[in-house]
């Protein structure tokens, strides 16, 4: 694929999917019972009414926010210089896990707002593992295809 654009955006939605694997295995294990889907989800619905088109809204939701930072992380690397990849996606992951897991869920932007450590420690750790996929995957999928 030429379109840089479109690389970048699927690197953030296949860094999405890998952070929702860790997800499903802490959730599967009882670390923590809270899902990105969920508050993604409960930022739209009454979660009062959680069901299928509840999941479909919460994905919606959950992977164009990856998308769109796989797009911005693209541009901030333009604008830094590409050296580096991996641990400016880890400071991306950790950054949107301030601002998406922290801040803005502290404003009431959904109804799901999780105070216990376990659940924020574990969004922590999953937003620095989408952050390592997203430096990972454009170091190899987009900027690799890139001319210098």
């Amino acid at each position: 694929m030429k379109d840089i654009t479109l690389r970048a955006i699927i690197a953030g939605l296949i860094s999405v999917l890998v952070k929702d694997i860790f997800d499903i295995i802490y959730i599967h294990y009882g670390f923590a019972n809270i899902s990105m889907i969920k508050v993604a989800a409960g930022t739209f619905i009454s979660l009062n009414n959680y069901s299928t088109i509840g999941v479909i809204i919460g994905l919606c939701a959950h992977y164009t926010v990856g998308g769109v930072i796989g797009l911005a992380f693209l541009h901030f690397l333009k604008f830094t210089s590409d050296d580096y990849p991996i641990v400016k996606g880890i400071f991306a992951g950790l950054v949107a896990w301030l601002f998406l897991a922290g801040a803005f869920l502290k404003l009431g932007i959904s109804e799901i707002n999780p105070n216990d450590e376990a659940s924020n420690l574990m969004l922590l750790i999953g937003h620095m593992i989408f952050g390592l996929s997203l430096g990972v995957l454009t170091k190899i999928f987009v900027l690799k295809k890139r001319k210098r």
